[in-house]
């Protein structure tokens, strides 16, 4: 089969499952990752044939996408602000979103040597994108998933990053031996269950709902209490940023305020919806 009619062929049996867009973009990434192909090179090399191992791997791959299974566990990876990730289903695929977020800490950090603390680590992506860009830090992440533990310090030893990251539950346990922090970030679980149902099925069907999910009855459960511990671990002028629920962005400044945060603000991400918040510790 020639690398032209499987890259068709791939589009065109997840259509209906995925856009014709997304099913574009992952053929690209599948090519670049098992046969080292760009997008210019499947035009130039398209009458190429796949090696007959290589094609049993995509065929595989197709099926499993065809299941709605996500291509970036299926590789175990993803590119995440310029590092390559490892992913398994223990944890959420980082967004493009939070890269987003990445890029507003990166910009107001105003030391090179910030001690930074990362709620709710699952991957490691966010505290190893900050130790990466800023080589000086010292950075924590912590999570209360021991199976996210481990594939976090498998990311730092992969990417050669200094990230310490520790075992903790953030509604139980308390803070004392943390020490103080100039920033704490935290893309905590914020979807409520009630919006399931706008989903696609293949976060549904793969992603940790641990990571995902809230209480109708208590979405900003995890602000409330990391907004807490902030005022406890975060120096004089310390930042407190969060990703959030786009529902809520005026709530939880209204929270933050109410626990004595200044200089909130709320901030969209690229598709227009509220999706960062920061604030100040006085």
């Amino acid at each position: 089969m020639t690398v032209k009619y499987f890259h068709n062929k791939f589009i065109a049996e997840l259509l209906g499952i995925y856009s014709g867009e997304e099913a574009g973009a992952m053929a690209s990434i599948l090519l670049q990752d098992v046969l080292g192909l760009s997008r210019a090179d499947v035009v130039m090399k398209g009458d190429e044939n796949i090696d007959a191992g290589k094609l049993r791997f995509l065929n595989d791959v197709l099926t499993r996408l065809k299941n709605e299974e996500p291509l970036q566990y299926i590789l175990g990876r993803t590119e995440f602000y310029g590092l390559d990730i490892l992913l398994n289903p223990d944890v959420l695929i980082p967004r493009s979103e939070t890269e987003e977020l990445i890029a507003w800490v990166l910009n107001t950090v105003n030391t090179e040597t910030p001690k930074i603390l990362d709620f709710g680590t699952g991957s490691g992506c966010i505290p190893l994108a900050l130790k990466k860009n800023l080589p000086k830090s010292k950075i924590t992440g912590v999570d209360k998933s021991q199976k996210a533990l481990k594939l976090a310090k498998k990311n730092g030893r992969s990417l050669n990053l200094d990230v310490e990251f520790l075992a903790f539950d953030i509604l139980r346990d308390a803070p004392s031996k943390m020490g103080t922090v100039d920033v704490v970030v935290s893309n905590p679980p914020y979807v409520r269950f009630s919006e399931r149902e706008k989903m696609n099925s293949n976060v549904l069907k793969y992603e940790p709902h641990m990571a995902l999910f809230v209480k109708d009855e208590d979405p900003l459960i995890f602000y409330r209490k990391i907004a807490d511990i902030g005022k406890q671990i975060l120096k004089e002028s310390g930042l407190l940023f969060f990703e959030i629920n786009e529902e809520f962005g005026n709530e939880i400044l209204s929270l933050l305020r109410d626990k004595g945060y200044e200089n909130t603000e709320l901030r969209k991400d690229l598709n227009g919806k509220d999706r960062m918040v920061k604030a100040l510790k006085p």
